[in-house]
């Protein structure tokens, strides 16, 4: 018996797509990473996530073929400069490939989740299970070599207790109860994704060949260091133990392992990464200041994104994402 597939719903197309287009960048991305790598203890972790994404965009090439889905263009051999001096650390390598996994892992169970058909299912879940053991080499080995920066302590509930005042809530001013568990958890996340992404972003605008795009990249850094400050901040505040800052050792190179145009994408997808974690922290979050930085941020970074996106626009870089038809324009073509 033949199994009937029904076409593929918007939510499978565009996961699917964006999938495709984010792994052809993390090939590139990964190929400098392991031309360039000296700790021969990295090396595996590096393969091991270049393998996975030559499997995604096979699998994906193959299934849009199958449905008649045109192939995205994406990133390839001429936005990777493997000749290019090493740039960042190993240890930046390393740092970078634990938070790019803990966002695959939340992308990966996002995708699976609003998907129908089985095949896409399935998938999805192998993508997830993947970037699962990933994950858990790259912790594994960040320990190790005592690198993997934990979030900070608190002292162990000793009692069960119950909010009894409004003033739990906090105010914008005066003074403000102790910060609960899970704001310091993500405090402390959205400090470590900042500093992985100020480090790439200054080594991008050290390489960038266009000096408006240096600019850029300069200016995420800056906004990424406040960002840090800001965070840092609030822990202070409270006596809070907080994560220590981490090698962002950049190299003296001025020549760039990847093209403007992937630096410039990798960079509007640090922004969407830095805006999802900002509306996980706000849900969490019952400090009404905690809840004001961080949609302060939100409005910051996304409009330093919505800049990324014209410049994209302007360089005739940007792909446009599946849509629906513009039935106003079919409309208009018969007048």
């Amino acid at each position: 018996m033949v199994e009937h597939l029904p076409k593929l719903t918007s939510a499978e197309i565009s996961m699917l797509w964006s999938t495709y287009i984010g792994d052809t960048m993390s090939i590139c991305v990964l190929k400098h990473f392991l031309q360039t790598c000296e700790d021969q203890d990295v090396k595996p972790i590096i393969k091991l996530a270049l393998s996975y994404s030559l499997d995604h965009v096979a699998q994906i090439s193959d299934l849009f073929t199958k449905e008649g889905i045109p192939l995205p263009n994406g990133f390839g051999d001429q936005d990777v400069n493997l000749q290019a001096k090493k740039l960042f650390s190993d240890v930046t390598y390393l740092r970078y490939l634990f938070h790019m996994g803990r966002t695959g892992l939340n992308s990966y169970s996002l995708a699976k989740s609003v998907s129908a058909r089985k095949d896409v299912r399935n998938l999805f879940k192998q993508y997830s299970n993947q970037t699962d053991t990933l994950y858990d080499r790259n912790a594994e080995l960040m320990q190790e070599k005592g690198i993997f920066i934990r979030a900070p302590y608190i002292s162990y509930p000793d009692k069960v207790e119950y909010v009894t005042e409004r003033k739990f809530l906090g105010g914008l001013v005066g003074h403000r109860r102790p910060l609960l568990g899970v704001e310091i958890a993500h405090l402390g996340i959205n400090i470590e994704v900042a500093n992985v992404a100020k480090t790439i972003l200054l080594g991008f605008s050290q390489v960038a060949q266009s000096k408006k795009l240096s600019d850029y990249f300069k200016e995420g850094y800056d906004l990424g260091k406040k960002m840090v400050e800001d965070f840092m901040i609030k822990l202070k505040e409270d006596d809070n133990s907080y994560p220590s800052t981490w090698d962002s050792t950049i190299t003296n190179s001025t020549e760039s392992p990847f093209s403007d145009k992937l630096m410039l994408f990798h960079t509007n997808v640090q922004s969407a990464i830095g805006i999802g974690d900002f509306g996980l922290a706000i849900a969490a979050s019952f400090r009404k200041d905690l809840t004001v930085n961080y949609e302060s941020y939100i409005l910051r970074v996304g409009t330093y994104a919505v800049e990324g996106a014209k410049l994209l626009i302007d360089h005739g870089w940007f792909e446009k994402p599946p849509q629906s038809i513009d039935r106003e324009s079919l409309r208009n073509q018969n007048k």
